[in-house]
This record gives C-alpha cells, structure tokens and sequence, in this order.
C-alpha cells in the first residue's frame, strides 16, 4: 500500500472529492478498509405519521410502504407492541386502584383507633364528677399501656396549673389527687401581681374570674397609729395587671375545670401511698381509689405536687422543715377596710397582723401567733387572746367587724412552714409546689413560686417528644433547679426577712431595725417601689433585695445618730447591723448562695435536650 495521498492499487481510482467534513471521514473509511456505516433505520409508519403531526401547516403526505425490514434484524409486527402498551397501562391503573385502597384502609383504621384510644382516655359516663363540673374518672388506673406520658400527683394550685399546661402542650396527664371537692383553707388566697403575670402566660388567668375576685393595688402598712400606703409599680403594665384576693377553693375548683376540659387530661380522685421504684428510677405510683381498690399507675414522668403535708417528698428530698408560727384565721362580714383594694399590714406586738379581702363582702384576717403551740380555741382561750392582746392593735375602723368575728366562732389555725429546696435529682420524678419549697406566707408570694416554676419547667420540656430515657431527662432537668432561683430565691428570703423584721422583739437593736423599716417605705419613691416591686413578684432580683434590705439597716444607723452620736447610740447601731446580717445571711446560705447570685457559673445553667429526643 502506497502513502502520501495515492491511492491504493486494490481500490480503483475516484475522482477528486471537495474538502468537507464528511468527505474527510469517508476518505479515512477508504484508506483504512473500513466498511461503510449502515443506513440509519427507516421509520415505520406510525412513526412517520407522529412526525408529519408534530410539523405545523405542512402538506399531508400519501402514506408510503415503509421497505422490508433487514434480513439480519427481523423485526415484530407493530399490532405487537401496541397490545402489550396496552396491557402494561392497564396494569399501572390496577397498581395504582390496589396502592390508593391499601393506604385508605391504613388511613381508616389509624382513625379508628385513634379515636377508640380517646375515648379510653375520657372521663367514664356515669362516673362521679367533682363539685363544680370537674371530669373525674374514679377507680381508672393506668396499667403501663404507655398512655400516659406525665403523672401528677396533687390537684391543688400547683398540680392543677402543671395539668393543664401540660395537657395543652400534647402531653398525657393523669392527675390523682386525694379529694376533688372544694377545698377550705386560710391561706393561699393572695396572688401577687408577679404571679397573675404568669398566670396570663399560662393561659389561665380567666380561672379568678366569676370567683368574686378581688383586685389588689398593694399594702397599707400601720405602727403605733400611723399608717402609710405602699402601690404597686405597675405603671409599665396593662391595666388589668394587679394583685387578685379570693376564696382558695374557689380558685382550685376553676384550676381543675380548666385542666379536665382538656381531652388528654385525666383527673382521678385517689390517694397515692408511694412511689413504684425500679432500680433507682421512679415508674409511677401506687394509689387507693375513692373506694378503696389500691391500683398502680405508670408514666416516663412522676411530678409530686401534693403540698405542705406531703408524704412523698422524703424519697426525692432532704426537708428541713421550720414552723417559725401559726395563722389563726377569721372571716370578717361586711367590713370596710381604711384602704380599699389594698392589703393591711399590722406591726403588732408580738407579731404581724394581715387583712385582704377575699369576696365583695368578706375581709380576710390572719393573726400570727408565734411558736407551734397556739391558745386553745375549744376552751375559750383563743378568743380571750384575740380580744385582750390583738384587738386594741388593730385599725379602729375594722375593730367592731374582728369582735364580731370572734364571738360568731369561726376561728381556724394553720401552722406557717417553711423549708428551703433541697432535692435529690431522681429519674423519673420531679418535685413541685409547697411539697418542694415553701417560705412563710407573710409575703403571698407561695402562688408565685409555684406558677414561676411551671412556667420553667414547661419550656425545658416543650422542645423534648418523649420522656423514656429517664436518666438522660434527669440530668436535663437539674437545670430546672438552677433556672427557677431568680424568682423563688428573691420571693423566699424577702418573705423570711420580713417575718423577722416585722416581729417585735426584747432587742433593742431588733426593734430599731423594725422602725427603720417603717420609716424606710414611708419615704416613698425608690425607698417603697423597690422593696414592693420585689414583694410583688414584678423584680426578682436577688442583689436589688440585698441592697435594699443593707439600706434599710443604714438607715436605721443614721436613725441613731441623729441629732448627736453617743456611745451606747453606736453600741446599738453596730448591734444594728449585725443583727441585720444574722436575719438575711442565714437564709441566703439557705437558698444556696451561688445559684441565687451567680446562677451562670452552675454547669446545669447550660444544659439542653439531646437531639434526637
């Protein structure tokens, strides 16, 4: 074979062809011996007949028989391919009949059992039903069915209120407290404006309506005859913002409508006789019903909230306990109190006397009786008591309506406690309320707490779907310990404080600091928005109460050296000041004196939910 553009002498000559590129690649064809590429495919008919359809405004065209297929490449008959178009769409349409009737029947047994499941979790027909419309479900227990996601131990202001927030969250809530009617008690009947905040957070602040709630504006505080008036700063606020004074029950009762109404809240009368333990981790709780049947109750999460007198908080915490007094209780009818809407504060001898009003008709008196033994109301000692030594102490104007009182016989006591927080983190249970942490109710500030509280807790739960790994939740939730310190430290130490101030004592330096107090709030402006804004719940700052209750001290000292300083003037100024330490230090230590002033420097402060929960 011969090169540099001749041509080969096996092929005879052709003719020069013009330089393009298809002649280039037929040119390298020949001189490489390759032979030629096969003709494209022709098109069938039906394909011819598409495309002609596809040219818009071309001529129609007479149909041509298209040549026969090659002999090498035989090819079926078009009718073929057609059937089996034809079979394979019909076989897409019963698929997708067969697909869409399989998820419909998914779908319609979900519902089904969807709804048989909240039907279970409903209230029995037929079932008792609490005073005041509450939905109960005696004798139901939970057998560990995983219907319940939370159990609550208690229905009173704290049990209530975490149902219903958590109810409304999605949660399932199983509620068992002891006794669903209205209850009565004495104290529990003051909520601060702080607290009425949270209660609006909470979507519950329509549970003081209809109640004959009453709005309070603040305190008139009296001594030795003279009497000064202390508002609430709520001028940054809404105008339906205030304190409110009631009935307890009352309130309770609105509490637990507002919890039952929702589906997934189950309110049970029953009394709980422990905690189910495993392993270190609370399961749940072993309960008698109304009618004796002793039944076992499981749930991821155990939060005990059955109050003062509770028998379960040992086994989640350490209670050092302290009744520092009592209240003795009376009602008084149709009385006028010098400051309408306001609060009255006595500083009486031995100790406070408060007024409030808790209907439109009634006034609330609570005399603080100090020490755990109280005058005996059956023999007659009590009403002596309140007649010869707190009567003359009292405003006149309210005089006649507390004899009264007295003689109608309708006195009542209640121990005051207190017991600072002191938990055991325990997996699978939680502590709240005045089963967890109480102060003396000097302050109202009880309710505040515990509605501060649920609001914490609430938003360390919100972001978590379950609550099975009770380990990991446990170590999550210590810093619900941590978190809740700003209001409930501030709250606790101010009431403790106050009790101690206010009291009369053999002390010099103690009475001194009592009328420095005095003296301190009625200079008004920051001297009484300050200590009230922080008695209210609107500032829970715990170094803004230091340092007011320092400047109370201080001034005191000024007090006493005015008009000249002596020797025995600066004795008890000193005395003052040390005194001052010994009421607020103690209680401080108490609280736990990092969490309540370096909150941030606690490794709980940080923790969040895992991911995948």
């Amino acid at each position: 074979m011969k090169t540099g553009g001749r041509s080969s002498p096996l092929l005879p000559p052709s003719p020069p062809l013009p330089i393009n590129r298809n002649n280039l690649e037929a040119s390298a064809r020949l001189r490489l011996l390759l032979p030629p590429p096969p003709p494209p495919l022709p098109f069938s008919p039906l394909a011819r007949r598409r495309l002609a359809a596809t040219r818009i405004g071309a001529a129609p065209r007479p149909q041509q028989r298209s040549p026969p297929p090659r002999a090498e490449r035989p090819r079926r008959p078009h009718h073929h391919w057609c059937g089996m178009a034809e079979v394979a769409a019909g076989a897409g349409q019963l698929i997708g009949v067969a697909v869409a009737t399989l998820l419909a029947a998914i779908f319609l047994a979900a519902a089904l059992l969807g709804s048989r499941r909240r039907r279970r979790r409903a209230p029995l027909a037929g079932k008792p039903a609490a005073v005041g419309g509450c939905g109960v479900a005696d004798g139901e227990g939970c057998g560990g069915d995983g219907r319940t996601d939370v159990i609550v131990v208690g229905a009173g202001v704290a049990g209530s209120a975490l149902a219903y927030t958590l109810g409304k969250d999605g949660r399932r809530v199983h509620v068992i407290e002891r006794d669903l009617t209205e209850p009565d008690r004495i104290v529990g009947e003051l909520l601060q404006p702080g607290g009425y905040l949270k209660l609006i957070e909470l979507g519950l602040e329509d549970c003081v309506q209809e109640i004959d709630a009453q709005r309070v504006l603040g305190y008139a505080l009296f001594k030795d005859g003279k009497d000064t008036k202390l508002s609430y700063p709520l001028e940054k606020f809404h105008s339906d913002v205030a304190g409110r004074s009631f009935h307890n029950g009352r309130f309770i009762q609105r509490m637990r409508q507002k919890a039952a109404s929702l589906p997934n809240v189950q309110l049970e009368q029953g009394t709980v006789t422990s905690l189910v333990e495993e392993d270190g981790t609370v399961k749940g709780v072993k309960y008698k019903t109304k009618s004796g049947e002793e039944l076992k109750a499981y749930a991821p999460l155990t939060i005990v909230c059955d109050g003062c007198f509770s028998n379960l908080r040992r086994a989640l915490c350490s209670p050092k306990v302290d009744v520092p007094s009592c209240f003795v209780g009376l009602v008084l009818e149709n009385c006028q109190l010098p400051h309408a809407n306001h609060g009255h504060v006595v500083l009486a001898n031995p100790s406070p006397i408060l007024f409030y009003p808790i209907s439109s008709t009634e006034v609330r008196c609570l005399v603080d009786v100090p020490g755990q033994k109280v005058p005996s109301i059956a023999n007659g000692e009590m009403a002596k008591y309140l007649k010869t030594v707190v009567a003359p102490q009292i405003p006149p104007e309210i005089y006649d309506s507390f004899i009264a009182a007295i003689d109608k016989g309708s006195i009542r006591t209640m121990p005051n406690r207190s017991m600072p927080a002191a938990p055991h983190p325990t997996p699978g249970a939680l502590l709240m309320g005045d089963a967890f942490n109480m102060r003396h109710p000097l302050t109202g500030g009880g309710m505040t707490v515990a509605l501060s509280d649920i609001v914490v807790l609430r938003n360390l739960l919100k972001p978590l779907r379950n609550l099975h790994d009770a380990s990991a939740l446990c170590k999550y939730l210590e810093s619900f310990y941590t978190l809740r310190k700003p209001v409930a430290s501030t709250i606790n130490t101010l009431a403790g404080a106050l009790y101690k101030v206010f009291s009369a004592s053999p002390d010099q330096a103690r009475n001194e600091m009592r009328q420095a107090c005095f003296d301190y709030l009625s200079l008004g402006g920051v001297f009484s928005n300050g200590p009230i804004a922080l008695l209210s719940g609107l500032n829970p700052r715990p170094l803004s109460l230091v340092a007011h209750f320092f400047a109370v001290a201080i001034y005191g000292v000024g007090r006493l050296m005015l008009p000249l300083p002596s020797p025995k003037r600066m004795w008890i100024g000193v005395r003052l000041i040390s005194s001052a330490c010994g009421i607020i230090f103690p209680i401080i230590k108490a609280e736990g004196v990092r969490q309540m002033f370096f909150p941030a420097t606690v490794p709980a402060y940080y923790r969040a939910p895992r991911p995948m929960e």
